[in-house]
Formats: C-alpha cells, sequence, structure tokens
C-alpha cells in the first residue's frame, strides 16, 4: 500500500480523482480514474466558492476510488493546483561571503529559503533557480565547489492566493478528513510528463488550454522561464453560443460536434456558420493573448525553437492547433500521455486524463507520504499467562525428593532397596507384650 499514490483535482468543469501504484521496478500504472462533473459557479477560475458542495462531489469520486481497493481506504491526497491567481515572479537574492569561499549545498539551500519570505500576501508554492551568479559571473543551476565572494540566484517564485488554498483545506481535510499530503503545480506536473528533455533544454511553450483559464509555461535551458494564467478558456466559447440562443449544455454539444476554430469555408448550413464566427471569434482572442505572453516573458517565438505543446480540453477544439500556430508563428502539437504510464481499463483516456495522469507521474522517483490506510484486520495477541506461584510447603518437598530417589532408581536400572524383616526374638517379644497385657476390670468376660 505504501507504493499507491492517489490524486485529486478540483476543476471549474469537473473533479477528478486518480489512484496509481509503482509496480516492484518503479514503473507507474493507473489502476483507476473517476470524475463527477461540476455544478456551474461552484468552482470558478481554480476557487472554491462553495465548500460543501465541493466536499460532497469529492467524496463520491473517493467512494469510487476506494471501491478498487481491497481491505483498504484513501487517507491522504495530492493535490493539483492552477487557476487564474497561478502566477510566477522573478526575483534575485545576493549574499555576501568571507574571501574566497568555496560554494556549499547548505549555502544554496540558505539563499534559495530566503525566497521564501519575498512574497508574504500570497502562498508560495515553488521555488524555480533560473541561474546562481558568482561574483556577478553566471555559473548555470550548479554553483557547489565554485570559489567566490559574492553568491546569487535568479529565481521564479510561483504563487498563488492564500485563500484558494485555505478553502480546498476546508473541502478535503475539515470537511472528509482526508490527509493532504502536498500540492503540485499542474501546469509544472504537465510539462514534465508530455514535454522531452530536449525541447525544454531548447525552449518551448506549454499551453493548457482549460475550461476557464489557460495557463502558458516558458522553458528554457531546461528551466522554468515563466508562467502566467489567462482567464479564457474554452467554456467562454460555450457562453458566447448561448446568444444564437442555445442552452449551455446544447451549445456545448454543438462547440465540439461542429465547432471549427480554423475553416472559414463557406457551408449551406446557416446554423453551423454562425456557430463557427463565434468560435472562430473567441479562439482568436485566445490564441492572440497566447502569443502575447511570449513578449511578457521578454522572449521572441525565435528563442523557442521546439514550438508549443498544447494539452488541456480545449486542445481537442477542431483547428485550434492550426489557428495558433497561425497567430504565433510556431509548430504547435498536442500533447500526450507517454507509454512508459501504462494505464488499467479499458475507459480511461490517457490523452484526455492527461492532466491528472501528470500529478501523479511527478512524484515518481520520490519520497511520497502513504495514501492508503491498509484496514486487514490483525491477528490477536493473546496475553501471556504467567505460572501460579510454587507451594514450597514440606509436603510438597517431600513429595518431590520422593520422586526424584525413585526416579534415579529407575535410571540405574536397579531395584529399590527391600526393607529389612524384624527379627525372630524381635517378634516374639512383641506376642508375649501383647498376651501379658492387664486385663480391664470392667470386662464383660471377668
Amino acid at each position: 500500500m505504501n507504493r499507491s499514490i492517489v490524486a485529486i483535482e478540483i476543476g471549474s468543469s469537473n473533479i477528478k480523482g486518480a489512484l496509481g501504484e509503482l509496480d516492484p521496478s518503479g514503473a507507474l500504472l493507473i489502476r483507476g480514474i473517476e470524475e463527477v462533473r461540476q455544478q456551474p459557479n461552484i468552482v470558478s477560475y481554480g476557487h472554491v466558492h462553495n465548500v460543501r458542495e465541493v466536499a460532497n462531489e469529492l467524496k463520491r469520486v473517493i467512494n469510487a476510488l476506494n471501491s478498487r481497493l481491497n481491505n483498504a481506504e484513501i487517507s491522504g491526497v495530492y493535490v493539483a493546483i492552477g487557476g487564474r491567481s497561478l502566477m510566477s515572479t522573478p526575483a534575485t537574492i545576493e549574499q555576501r561571503l568571507e574571501a574566497d569561499t568555496e560554494i556549499t549545498p547548505e549555502m544554496v539551500d540558505e539563499l534559495l529559503s530566503r525566497a521564501r519570505s519575498i512574497s508574504p500576501d500570497r502562498n508560495l508554492l515553488d521555488v524555480q533557480p533560473v541561474e546562481f551568479r558568482i561574483d556577478g559571473k553566471a555559473q548555470g543551476k550548479n554553483p557547489i565547489g565554485i570559489i567566490g565572494n559574492e553568491l546569487s540566484a535568479n529565481v521564479n517564485l510561483v504563487t498563488i492566493r492564500s485563500q484558494i488554498i485555505r478553502n480546498m483545506q476546508l473541502a478535503i481535510t475539515e470537511k472528509l478528513g482526508l490527509e493532504i499530503n502536498g500540492f503540485v503545480i499542474r501546469p509544472i506536473a504537465e510539462a514534465n510528463l508530455v514535454m522531452t528533455p530536449d525541447e525544454r533544454r531548447l525552449g518551448a511553450m506549454l499551453v493548457d488550454f482549460g475550461a476557464e483559464t489557460t495557463t502558458v509555461a516558458i522553458y528554457k535551458k531546461d528551466t522554468l522561464k515563466y508562467l502566467a494564467t489567462i482567464p479564457l478558456g474554452s467554456r467562454h466559447i460555450t457562453r458566447d453560443l448561448t446568444a444564437i440562443p442555445l442552452t449551455e449544455e446544447r451549445a456545448e454539444a454543438l462547440k465540439c460536434s461542429v465547432g471549427d476554430a480554423w475553416n472559414n469555408k463557406p457551408t449551406a448550413d446557416a446554423e453551423t456558420a454562425k456557430i463557427n464566427n463565434y468560435v472562430r471569434w473567441r479562439a482568436g482572442e485566445i490564441a492572440a493573448n497566447i502569443a502575447a505572453q511570449i513578449g511578457f516573458a521578454n522572449m521572441k517565438p525565435e528563442e523557442l525553437p521546439s514550438g508549443i505543446v498544447l494539452v488541456g480540453g480545449g486542445a481537442n477544439l477542431t483547428g485550434f492547433v492550426e489557428l495558433l500556430g497561425s497567430e504565433t508563428g510556431m509548430t504547435v502539437r498536442r500533447g500526450t500521455t507517454p507509454p512508459s504510464v501504462r494505464v488499467l481499463g479499458a475507459k480511461l483516456n490517457p490523452a484526455q486524463d492527461l492532466d491528472i495522469v501528470a500529478i501523479i507521474n511527478s512524484l515518481v522517483g520520490h519520497e511520497f507520504k502513504p495514501c492508503i490506510t491498509d484496514l486487514t484486520p490483525k491477528p490477536e495477541v493473546k496475553p501471556e499467562v504467567k505460572p501460579e506461584n510454587v507451594s514450597t510447603n514440606v509436603t510438597t518437598v517431600t513429595e518431590v525428593k520422593e520422586t526424584e530417589e525413585t526416579d534415579e532408581w529407575e535410571d540405574r536400572n536397579e531395584e529399590p532397596p527391600r526393607p529389612k524383616r524384624p527379627s525372630f526374638w524381635s517378634r516374639l517379644g512383641g506376642y508375649i507384650k501383647n498376651t501379658m497385657a492387664p486385663l480391664d476390670e470392667n470386662d464383660e468376660d471377668f
């Protein structure tokens, strides 16, 4: 059970939970993914508004995952973090050293720990080192062992609003009694799952096109350079379509079936043409905002030769890959779950469930807290019965001695000595004594 990992994601459109397990070789097996649809306005932009409703829906997910376990239950979870307030902020921390000091791991840890006090009004999720400098000279990501007088670090502080964390704690821990084993930054976990090491080293951008938000993470030299969340997602396209007018359920179905963000060829179907006018307008706005993030990161598209890796539910919108490629001038591909992650069960969709799979995968190779409690009954241990005190009276001791003597003769295979018979004169004396006893004067025979 200590090799099992449970992850949950509380999104605007659904709540997901996944159960993963490491096999003896360390490979990841996804044993099950459960999902429930969210009602509108319970969660928006990654912020839990209705704690009670979220707890009720999450309980259904946990119960469904528990049904996959034998004599065990879920007691702790890892929680995905994303949403509109998720962002990175660049910072520089400096430290003066004594003359000609060798940089040690402890010095680096102390420098990075100082960064945790820079954003006291927000919850700090992670400190991502970008570059270390010694005496003003760049040393990459590993300064240990170098001699210098001054150590500095350029870092990205990944933060989120503290209230978002607090509301999740209320729903998960206080309402359901589950331990939060840790928070995992979803776009970073997704980037580590779907982007190759070469893509992160040469330069690439991950785009998570979600329901209400779109998150951009830019990597260069295997380092997170920029992270930002755009408050636009695929649900905005659905809501636009309700102006036709359509119900939101009908609008969502038509967006998925006939919506096309790229193909603007004339069509004889007037309703389809009208739908795609809305789809292209809003999808174009989202693509333009994604492209703008490259400039906000003080970079140019040519500095990201590996292009864009697109994930999230919105990535399935027909024509969006082509639209985003045209808007940015970069190559775009859809991210998929790598073959190294095995999924148990035909109903699971590794591409559709990539977000929750990425959370579990991010913990592989690291120490993680137990998520499962074993409920197998333990064998009853009977209390030890102490022997009663042995009596030490004379009778018992005598009996023990007699037994020991008898045992001694038996061990020697000899018969014990027979008692001696009284002599003839001794027996005659006894007989005379008895016959010569005085007569009782009260005897009737007298």
